[in-house]
């Protein structure tokens, strides 16, 4: 599959996924994959560029603790790789990871 169809293939379920987290139900934002079929989790792995093992690299790398959770979620429209991290000082953080490109989009602390 060439590059030009792989970036029109991304696009098309990065609309679906939008499409679908918004209709479901205007104040669900985040699809965990128990929520969705086998082959909507089987389109989440394909338009992943990187691995899980990654992700956790990346957050952990950012915020170093022992990761407690990690999968690969869309939240508000978007495919994003969820990583809760203890850190050292005892806080649950949530790392967000671009499945596209590695990179960290975002980091929190989680309410107790």
């Amino acid at each position: 599959m060439s590059i030009r169809y792989r970036s029109l293939a991304f696009v098309v379920l990065a609309g679906s996924l939008y499409a679908a987290t918004i209709g479901l139900a205007g104040e669900l934002a985040t699809k965990e994959p128990e929520e969705v079929a086998d082959e909507e989790k089987i389109k989440w792995a394909q338009a992943a560029k990187i691995s899980l093992i990654e992700a956790i690299r990346t957050a952990t790398m950012h915020t170093p603790g022992q990761v407690i959770e990690a999968g690969l979620h869309a939240i508000h429209g978007r495919l994003l790789y969820e990583v809760e991290v203890v850190s050292k000082d005892n806080r649950v953080v949530e790392l967000l990871v671009d499945p596209q490109t590695g990179k960290l989009i975002q980091q929190g602390e989680l309410k107790k």
